[in-house]
């Protein structure tokens, strides 16, 4: 048994080394992108997300604003496209469509939706209300966690208890000590059938053989009780039951939040963090039931002796948690005000306030009664009392657990090229952006107070200015297109630099709330964009089209920013565009509009261009030209 735990240790390296995923797949990106702006009809529609979705039980529906569905209902997973999930389209015509998907981690099966709208020759769809982006869980998942990590630690607790605190010296300890091992499997079983269940027929296949295992390893747990003491000495059996134990706390770290990262670290501090909170759990059970049971009849200085070997290590575990709860908080809470405004953090700090209340007693056990006991004082009762209060404590601590590995933690990733929060107010305001290049951006402001998002605001508005250069001041107004989350779109940041954006929140019968973000916007190196830098000295121009991916026949804007070597706008300037590719397309001249675009800022208005590879010569008055190349997709 000793070989089968060095075993266990060797795979759960391995298996932690291997590729992780997260427990919820959020957006990323799509094609057609969300609020897309379309001359044709699509093909097909593709989304694509932070984690691998399951094909089975996900859904991609494309619908009119009348609630009529256009895919074919053929979705699939893409397998040239990490993570993407494609359907195909029927016949369309012009107008607006919401593209509605569900996922199913592929990793617990957790449940993640959401919505985004575009459209053909149309004004964009307002999106309706569809609800969290993730739903309640189950009082059946719940209970299945719950019942799960009871099995875990009740396990692994009683065999470090019975192997490393105190053996079990009677016959009636050793038949109570079998029968936590019975509860423990039981536990493991239940624990695992219920999430099973919970899942139904969609269950992605990873997770339905973690679970498996989970209940294979409660099953073993019981079933080597059978076994005869000749074949399998009780020192054996109990390194049976840490195995199982610990094998069953391995299937919990790899459906865990902790996969998210795909960082071994967070996975080991995961890890860590069950088996300490197992031994700590289980040895409470073992020692009140095993032990405190032949209190009675036994020295009380060799009780007190047993109190203080658990004590002190209770007090290893209690820091083990304490260490690696602590870290991966950190990894996954945005702001302190997530304890209190978010589910996670609701069901994380009553995890907290729990395991605080358990030290409180555990300390009591090991500067109090422990060591009156040992003096050969009678303290029993009183120790007995706060064995029993540890365990219903604990019993709470399980069921935050089981809400705590449901819901999904704040700092989720997601496709946002850029994700802040700020809090004032008493109000929640997160700024997302879909990219950090200059040009055209869709700016996402996501408003809540306490746990309700903020419907209805007057007005939202994002006011830019740049730390580097003097390009005026700039707004945009957003419209609400979800409860609580107001989208705008424009192209204000288009200078590379550090960009100041104040977002303003204006409620009803209330002074303006702002909140104040940093947004820095450069240009990867290496990175294929439509935004262009050009050198034409002694200037550069910064050019970008709108929209990024400029369709066959459809109207779009060239935009070009002039900066001299400083990096400050230069205006009064005539900029030209002359265009050659697949077709002819007349010259134009640019407009300058300092009031509108801010200074230094020249647009070109194209009627259209036909597909094809096309060559943009832009010349600046009294100085040379260069060339932006664009790409006109059909």
């Amino acid at each position: 048994m000793r070989g089968l735990l060095a075993a266990l240790v060797a795979a759960s390296v391995l298996i932690l080394m291997g590729g992780a995923a997260a427990a919820h797949a959020n957006y990323v990106k799509s094609n057609p992108a969300s609020d897309a702006r379309l001359t044709k009809p699509p093909a097909e529609v593709r989304v694509t997300f932070s984690e691998t979705p399951a094909a089975r039980g996900s859904d991609v529906a494309v619908l009119d604003v009348h609630g009529n569905r256009f895919d074919n209902h053929d979705v699939t997973l893409v397998s040239d496209e990490p993570n993407t999930l494609r359907v195909s389209l029927g016949v369309m015509g012009d107008g607006g469509y919401i593209v509605s998907w569900t996922t199913v981690s592929a990793v617990d099966g957790h449940e993640t939706n959401g919505a985004f709208a575009f459209a053909i020759n149309a004004p964009l769809p307002a999106i309706k209300d569809i609800g969290p982006s993730a739903p309640s869980p189950t009082a059946l998942e719940i209970a299945g966690r719950a019942l799960s990590y009871a099995g875990m630690a009740l396990l692994t607790g009683l065999a470090f208890f019975t192997m490393f605190i105190r053996v079990p010296a009677t016959d009636g300890e050793a038949r109570r000590e079998r029968r936590l091992v019975i509860i423990g499997g039981a536990g493991l079983v239940a624990g695992g059938a219920l999430l099973i269940l919970n899942q139904g027929a969609d269950i992605p296949g990873r997770l339905l053989l973690l679970l498996a295992l989970r209940v294979v390893a409660g099953v073993a747990a019981v079933a080597a009780l059978a076994v005869p003491s000749r074949l399998l000495p009780a020192d054996a059996r109990r390194e049976a039951t840490a195995f199982f134990g610990l094998a069953a706390g391995l299937t919990a770290t790899l459906v865990s939040h902790a996969a998210a990262s795909g960082d071994l670290r967070y996975l080991a501090l995961d890890y860590l963090h069950v088996i300490a909170i197992s031994i700590w759990l289980g040895g409470v059970v073992a020692f009140s039931y095993v032990v405190m049971l032949s209190a009675r009849a036994e020295d009380p200085k060799e009780l007190g002796r047993t109190i203080w070997r658990f004590s002190l290590t209770a007090l290893a575990a209690t820091a083990v948690i304490i260490t690696t709860g602590t870290l991966q908080a950190l990894d996954r809470l945005v702001l302190l005000e997530d304890l209190v405004e978010t589910p996670y953090g609701i069901a994380l700090l009553a995890k907290i306030v729990l395991l605080t209340l358990l030290l409180g007693l555990g300390a009591l056990n090991l500067l109090v009664w422990g060591p009156r006991m040992r003096r050969g004082r009678a303290a029993a009762a009183q120790f007995w009392r706060g064995v029993i209060g540890e365990t219903a404590l604990f019993a709470g601590v399980l069921v935050a657990a089981g809400f705590l590995t449901a819901f999904a933690p704040p700092a989720q990733a997601n496709g946002a090229a850029f994700d802040e929060t700020k809090h004032t107010s008493g109000i929640r305001i997160e700024l997302l952006t879909a990219t950090t290049l200059p040009g055209r951006n869709r700016f996402v402001v996501r408003v809540q107070q306490g746990l309700t998002p903020i419907t209805g605001a007057e007005k939202v508005a994002l006011r830019f200015t740049m730390v580097e250069h003097d390009m005026g001041e700039q707004e945009l107004v957003a419209t609400e297109r979800a409860p609580g989350e107001y989208a705008a779109e424009g192209s204000p940041t288009a200078m590379l630099g550090t960009w100041k954006v104040q977002v303003i929140v204006r409620l009803a019968g209330r002074p303006d709330i702002t909140a104040l973000f940093t947004v820095p916007v450069s240009q990867p190196v290496g990175q294929e964009a439509t935004t262009k830098i050009i050198a034409i000295p002694p200037y550069q121009l910064i050019v970008f089209s709108e929209p990024f991916q400029p369709q066959a026949g459809a109207p779009l804007t060239i935009n070009a920013v002039v900066v001299d070597s400083k990096g400050d706008p230069v205006t009064g300037k005539k900029v030209h565009a002359t265009f050659s590719g697949p077709t002819t397309a007349p010259a134009l001249d640019a407009v300058e509009n300092t009031a509108e675009l801010g200074p230094g800022r020249y647009r070109f208005t194209v009627p259209g261009l036909d597909a094809g590879s096309w060559k943009v010569t832009i010349s600046v008055s009294d100085a040379g030209s260069g060339v932006y190349d664009l790409e006109v997709t059909r």
